[in-house]
């Protein structure tokens, strides 16, 4: 890199990193002067009820009676007003830090205006440097490498973001499933042990529906689920079906026998569901953390590209 290109690129980056620490220190000075402002808030209602209890010493009544009774009324009214006077000078030491804040943040607004700019002189610079680098055929070839590495991170990235989606689209539709099942299984007992009658079976059977309903989604969802893995190279097969469980036979039948037939089905069905849910999320926990690999080797690249560029020399 030519010297003079090293200095202007180190002053541009000076500038880049000044403007984030400034706009930092903006954001940290705006938290302090809301604090400020409520405790400002907070002492003035303090000083207002210290100020309202000199007042009531001052004027005489049953209190004041009371008062020089157990204790001399000038000596209550001296405290009370220490406390005032305690009050009045934390609330102006609380008005100083706010306008040491406030002036401090003004001064900061304006370096960030004057400083406003070094994003826009960073890149056009970046892109005037990364204009000339693509005319070497050494660098120019450099680069495409670089990008076609970024490229590849940003598919992979992509491809395990629909996959993770996909996996969690199935464990949401599981996990109601489940959670209708054990409802059924709480009101199938009901039925069993307290003779229910055909009320807890209609509602027993209206949970048995709702999974119905969310399995046969998820069975859809794992479809494009295996196709998303298939596109990582990765593979499951998680089938579910619960629709020879026998829905009308406890209606038309009450006998005991029969509902436990019912019942053992439905805790069938909430096994396979729990069990599909666990592997899913297995899978789902595996493609998270890939993610966030991949994420995270992405920003290198990046990050190395933008380096290589501002330090590369070219012709």
């Amino acid at each position: 890199m030519a010297v003079h290109d090293f200095e202007q690129i180190t002053a541009l980056r000076e500038r880049k990193h000044e403007l984030a620490r400034v706009e930092g220190k903006r954001a940290e000075l705006l938290k302090r002067i809301r604090e400020q402002e409520g405790l400002i808030v907070k002492l003035e209602v303090e000083l207002e009820m210290e100020q309202q209890d000199v007042e009531k010493l001052t004027r005489m009544s049953l209190t004041n009676l009371f008062h020089t009774i157990l204790r001399s009324k000038q000596e209550q009214l001296e405290m009370e007003r220490q406390q005032v006077l305690t009050a009045a000078l934390r609330l102006q030491e609380a008005k100083l830090s706010l306008a040491e804040l406030q002036e401090e943040l003004l001064k900061t607004g304006e370096r960030i205006a004057e400083l406003s700019n070094a994003h826009a002189e960073y890149n056009e610079w970046m892109v005037r440097k990364e204009a000339a680098l693509r005319n070497s055929p050494q660098t120019a070839r450099e680069l495409e490498e670089m990008e076609e590495q970024i490229s590849d991170k940003s598919l992979l990235l992509k491809e395990i973001g629909e996959a993770l989606s996909a996996g969690k689209g199935v464990m949401a539709s599981l996990t109601d499933a489940s959670n209708s099942l054990q409802k059924a299984e709480n009101w199938g007992n009901w039925d069993m042990w307290a003779n229910g009658g055909l009320i807890s079976t209609h509602i027993k059977h209206g949970h048995v529906d709702d999974a119905r309903n969310f399995i046969h989604h998820a069975n859809r969802q794992l479809q494009n689920f295996h196709k998303e893995l298939a596109d990582l190279q990765r593979s499951t097969n998680i089938q579910i079906d619960i629709s020879s469980m026998l829905k009308m036979a406890d209606y038309w039948f009450d006998g005991l026998i029969t509902d436990w037939m019912v019942q053992g089905k439905i805790n069938n069905a909430q096994e396979q569901t729990l069990e599909a849910l666990h592997q899913v999320r297995m899978i789902v926990n595996t493609l998270e953390s890939d993610y966030r690999a991949a994420e995270s080797e992405l920003s290198t690249l990046k990050r190395n590209r933008l380096i290589w560029i501002e330090n590369a020399s070219h012709l």
